[in-house]
């Protein structure tokens, strides 16, 4: 049986406009209905609402509801497994043959492939020219909601997506991959230190093995459990033991970023991009022949990677680590003036904290 549901949002209609409206779901078998209560600004999220992005992805995309990251509360389950009232992670990556529940192998040539769900040719993006976090009732498959354990606070919780994707990437290394040598993380913003605290609380890197390079010496004091580099001041060329590096840059300064790492890593060395720049990036491929490096692109995450952070979340160290992130309180959203003017302060002052939206429906 399929029901109908009316959900409030605030799409974003055009850069710096929001606009409150009714979007109507349908709520089928084996699917769930989700209200959101605390939800975390990207910088995707600010692409979009400056206008940043491409005017033809604008064009493509808008109107929309924004926000990806995020963690609401059950009113609805057509699934056994999910109870209502259950707190739980959005996954914001929905396959083709979940929202047409049908066989993977039925699905796109990717899915037939059976490569992970997040690269599905067919498959949406909450956020991203898909109605996203920023609207009543979320309408998801069963799986595209993970519960969170009773112990866990939501203002860890609501990091899950972030992470989600740091672990994603990460997976794409071989077990070996983690002891060869040295691990080099670039960018000291939210997701350098959210990849680097996964590498050492998780993957159990310890602080001699792990290098973050940054571009601001107090961003990268935060760092207390890696050894720490200004990139200005540090020679690449010269430094050995480096077999691992990832790139969590992003913007204008992946260039620099993905070259000085590749001057970094020791031959057959593994480089991961993670960082989202509007812009094509020169690099030195000269040296990526000559030293035989294998590079990997890496982005979004599935279900699974969810899962396996709800049990990671609850070890009190990682937390402690977690929460440097979190600002001291969430602003609350009542209507779309509210969530105009968080998005305003939040371009305005990109400081290091994340900025968590407070959902209030009624």
């Amino acid at each position: 049986m399929t029901d109908v549901i009316h959900s409030k949002a605030y799409r974003l209609i055009e850069p710096g406009k929001f606009k409150e409206t009714v979007i109507e779901h349908k709520v089928k078998e084996g699917e769930v209905v989700v209200q959101p209560i605390l939800a975390s600004i990207c910088h995707a999220d600010l692409r979009y609402y400056t206008g940043k992005r491409r005017k033809e992805a604008l064009n493509q995309k808008l109107p929309m509801a924004l926000f990806h990251e995020g963690i609401g509360e059950v009113v609805i389950s057509k699934d056994e497994f999910i109870q209502v009232g259950q707190k739980v992670a959005i996954v914001p990556s929905i396959p083709g043959y979940r929202l047409e529940q049908k066989k993977k192998e039925d699905c796109c040539e990717s899915c037939r492939r059976n490569v992970a769900d997040n690269y599905c040719k067919t498959g949406v993006f909450l956020g991203s020219g898909y109605d996203g976090i920023g609207q009543e009732f979320l309408v998801l498959p069963s799986e595209n909601v993970v519960p969170i354990p009773e112990k866990l606070k939501d203002e860890i919780a609501v990091l899950a997506e972030l992470c989600s994707v740091s672990l994603h990437a990460l997976n794409h290394l071989k077990k070996e991959d983690f002891h060869k040598g040295k691990i080099a993380v670039f960018g000291d913003g939210p997701v350098g230190y959210l990849t680097a605290a996964m590498l050492y609380h998780y993957f159990h890197i310890p602080k001699s093995q792990l290098l973050v390079f940054g571009a601001v010496e107090e961003k990268l004091n935060q760092f207390d459990f890696a050894t720490v580099h200004l990139v200005n001041d540090f020679p690449f060329l010269e430094a050995k033991g480096v077999t691992v590096a990832i790139e969590c840059t992003g913007g204008k300064f992946s260039e620099s970023a993905i070259n000085q790492a590749i001057d970094l890593l020791e031959p057959e060395g593994k480089l991961i991009l993670m960082g989202v720049t509007e812009q094509c990036v020169p690099i030195n491929t000269r040296d990526v022949l000559e030293k035989g490096l294998q590079l990997y692109g890496s982005s979004r995450s599935s279900s699974e990677d969810f899962k396996t952070l709800m049990q990671a979340f609850l070890n009190e160290d990682y937390q402690k680590t977690l929460s440097k992130l979190i600002p001291g309180k969430s602003i609350a959203i009542r209507n779309a003036e509210d969530l105009k003017k968080a998005m305003d302060e939040a371009a305005e002052h990109k400081g290091w904290k994340k900025t968590y939206l407070s959902f209030s429906w009624n």
